[in-house]
């Protein structure tokens, strides 16, 4: 077995084979929705259904876009978001990027 780095993608089984490991991953997903949801005022409503918080990575947060056309809506109100994540997220962050993830879209219904 290879010794794999903590930063670097980890197999699904691997993680769930530590329960410590699915509940750590289990506790920043729900801290990313938070996040989302608390971002989610400081956006046009259009923007809204077509943006996510993806992760946050050291002090960068980066918000995921449903199109390229969504992606650069995103990016024009970035200022502003990062400002709003600023203050609710304890960790420093000083930057924000926009990357996109084809066919996030809101739930139908």
């Amino acid at each position: 077995m290879t010794s794999r780095s903590r930063s670097g993608p980890r197999d699904v089984r691997e993680i769930a084979r530590s329960a410590s490991g699915l509940q750590q991953a289990l506790r920043r997903a729900e801290t990313y929705l938070a996040l989302n949801a608390r971002l989610a005022p400081a956006l046009p409503e259009p923007l809204r259904a077509h943006l996510r918080v993806a992760c946050i990575e050291g002090e960068t947060l980066v918000l995921a876009a449903g199109s390229p056309a969504w992606a650069t809506q995103a990016r024009m109100h970035q200022a502003s978001l990062l400002e709003v994540a600023k203050a609710l997220w304890p960790q420093p962050l000083a930057n924000v990027r926009v990357i996109v993830a084809p066919g996030l879209e809101a739930p139908a219904g």
